[in-house]
């Protein structure tokens, strides 16, 4: 984001920066044909700690163990015993729903049935332990009348059924937590991928609205579009990394107007970069922001862009930006350009830029982060 300063007028000629990556060190490197991905389009079925996997595995075995000797006992009772039968085979019916409900959550699939199945399992299975307890207590003839398995006492019948209420509960309190986190996460991941994929086809070069100039625009907006115009093949000289992407035109949030002209992406790295052009001289950036040049403060002009890829990346810690400046002559005449190592943005010519940002990028220039790509995309000015 920047103003150009100066007071000569366009129209004459602009030289234009001749510089080649392949005299760079970063250049030399041999690059993969493909980048490689970060995330991997995620799995359907979510994954599960270790912990939850041996509970869930209890669970199904308890419930499956359960079921089978209730049913059993259910064919085992007579006829004449029409109570018993029903308790025998609601019992039977409840352990089934609670291994339905628990599994269609496992597989987070129709979440809203297998909700409202382990809730009617949890509340009818309490009230029957409830319904237990009082017998017990008040009643135990009556308990014994209606015992399920009378080879046990009703008591470790009754705490047994509780064990398994509570085990049910903590299985699917677990399950859902990481089924449903995983779910968000996987829509999340998705939704990155179709920004960063669209059609399913690999984009290197993101475009946003273009600086539009024409017989009404000033000075200033027609040097920022000249500059843009000369940094843009200078950028793409960096897609040679097979994980560089590059968005250009990123709104900085709280302005309306200004703009950060381009931003290169390669793994969770991001480089912010704008584009100047001014007239012949010797310019210094200091470490408030203020430019000197030949020795004095220059009001006309100003660089922030380290305080719009600031803002920009404010809420992204995951990230990791740098910011630079390519100050591109307006006439074929001496330039020269010094920053304060307290600035956080870094003054360049077009050789510094194409180096400094190689080298910076490099580490990382066969990953694509598809999050942080899907932030400078979403980030074009609209």
């Amino acid at each position: 984001m920047n103003n150009a300063g100066g007071n000569s007028a366009l129209g004459q000629r602009i030289p234009v920066p001749a510089v080649r990556a392949e005299t760079f060190g970063w250049a030399q490197k041999l690059w993969a044909s493909s980048p490689a991905v970060w995330p991997k389009t995620p799995p359907k079925v979510a994954p599960l700690t270790l912990a939850t996997h041996l509970l869930f595995a209890l669970f199904l075995i308890a419930a499956l163990v359960g079921a089978t000797v209730y049913f059993l006992e259910y064919l085992a009772t007579s006829a004449t015993e029409m109570n018993r039968q029903l308790i025998v085979g609601v019992i039977a019916a409840e352990l089934v729903i609670a291994v339905v409900a628990v599994t269609l959550a496992r597989f987070n699939l129709a979440v809203g049935a297998a909700r409202f199945f382990f809730l009617f399992f949890v509340v009818s299975a309490a009230l029957a332990v409830l319904g237990t307890v009082l017998a017990i207590v008040f009643d135990q003839e009556l308990a014994f009348a209606y015992s399920t398995i009378p080879q046990l006492a009703n008591v470790p019948s009754l705490a047994v059924a509780a064990v398994f209420v509570a085990l049910s509960i903590v299985v699917w309190v677990k399950i859902t937590t990481q089924v449903s986190s995983f779910a968000h996460w996987r829509s999340n991941v998705l939704t990155a991928m179709r920004t960063v994929f669209p059609n399913g086809q690999r984009e290197r070069h993101f475009a946003g609205e273009p600086v539009m100039i024409d017989e009404n625009s000033g000075e200033l907006e027609r040097r920022l579009a000249v500059a843009e115009r000369l940094t843009a093949p200078l950028l793409e000289q960096l897609i040679r990394m097979p994980g560089v992407s590059i968005v250009q035109g990123l709104e900085v949030p709280g302005s309306r107007t200004a703009h950060v002209g381009h931003a290169v992406v390669a793994g969770n790295q991001i480089a912010f970069i704008d584009s100047l052009l001014w007239a012949p001289g010797d310019y210094v950036l200091d470490a408030w922001g203020r430019v000197v040049r030949d020795g004095k403060i220059d009001e006309h002009i100003n660089v922030t862009t380290a305080i719009a890829a600031q803002r920009l990346a404010a809420d992204r810690p995951q990230l990791v930006t740098k910011s630079w400046a390519v100050v591109h002559r307006l006439a074929d005449a001496p330039l020269t350009i010094a920053s304060d190592p307290n600035n956080a943005v870094r003054l360049v010519i077009p050789e510094e830029l194409l180096r400094e940002v190689g080298d910076w990028l490099a580490p990382v220039g066969e990953q694509l982060d598809v999050f942080a790509l899907q932030f400078a995309v979403n980030s074009r000015l609209k």
